[in-house]
């Protein structure tokens, strides 16, 4: 009977120490969030400033044909070399750019995403875990009453 006490007592020390482990690990993960936060919002920044650049590149190749080759005429007189050797490939690179940092995006969103699902799962233990462990307590306290009580008995009789 002492051994299954002794029992109860380590499990309900795991408990808490699981209990324990959970809270850090979900304020862990908010001081994560709050340290990656503004790098995020850099992110975000620098991927609309290039989503906005690609959307004026396809309104610009929507416009019509007069308007296309002035601003082209216009571009090659005032830098000819760079125009030739930049047309093509800047609207390539900016494309590139707009799907790489799109792949990036939205590896951090899945990262907080991923982050924030485990901070609530954490919070969900701990706060099903005080209704156990005060109930795993009071029976524990009940069980060593009883012990003492026993022994008390035992003694008294020997």
């Amino acid at each position: 009977m002492n051994k299954d006490f002794k029992k109860a007592e380590k499990m309900l020390a795991n408990i808490k120490k699981a209990r324990v482990d959970a809270l850090v690990r979900a304020r862990k993960g908010e001081l994560w969030i709050k340290d990656h936060q503004h790098t995020y919002n850099e992110l975000m920044a620098d991927y609309l400033n290039i989503k906005d650049t690609v959307i004026a590149m396809i309104e610009f190749r929507k416009s019509p044909i007069w308007a296309n080759v002035i601003v082209q005429s216009m571009a090659f007189f005032k830098n000819p070399v760079g125009h030739i050797l930049h047309r093509g490939r800047g609207m390539k690179r900016t494309l590139d750019s707009y799907w790489r940092m799109k792949a990036i995006k939205k590896e951090w969103d899945d990262d907080f995403e991923f982050t924030n699902k485990r901070i609530d799962e954490d919070y969900e233990f701990v706060e099903g875990s005080e209704k156990h462990i005060k109930k795993i307590e009071e029976l524990i306290n009940r069980w060593r009453n009883k012990l003492t009580k026993i022994k008390k008995l035992k003694r008294k009789y020997k």
